[in-house]
């Protein structure tokens, strides 16, 4: 699996979410995934984090964009304690 099929695959299954906590537990997972499939989790983060904010909310439902945003938040929030992990 390469990075971009990878994150076409996060975005279709968070466009189909009904809640945070489905939310969350995918992006609780894209470490684990990109490990077993050899990719750079900062870089799968980074790219994941690019294609949500090019989204247009005029295209998703409000449950859509919802997801969406928070998915955001989680993969920031993430993204800053591997910074942090990485520079201890």
């Amino acid at each position: 699996m390469t990075k971009e099929e990878m994150i076409d695959s996060l975005i279709q299954q968070i466009s189909c979410m009904q809640n945070y906590a489905q939310v969350e537990s995918v992006i609780l997972d894209i470490s684990r995934v990109a490990a077993v499939h050899g990719l750079p989790v900062s870089q799968c983060f980074s790219k994941l984090e690019i294609t949500i904010e090019e989204l247009s909310p005029m295209n998703l439902t409000s449950t859509q964009w919802s997801c969406f945003r928070y998915a955001l938040i989680c993969l920031r929030e993430k993204a800053s304690l591997l910074r942090k992990y990485r520079r201890h």
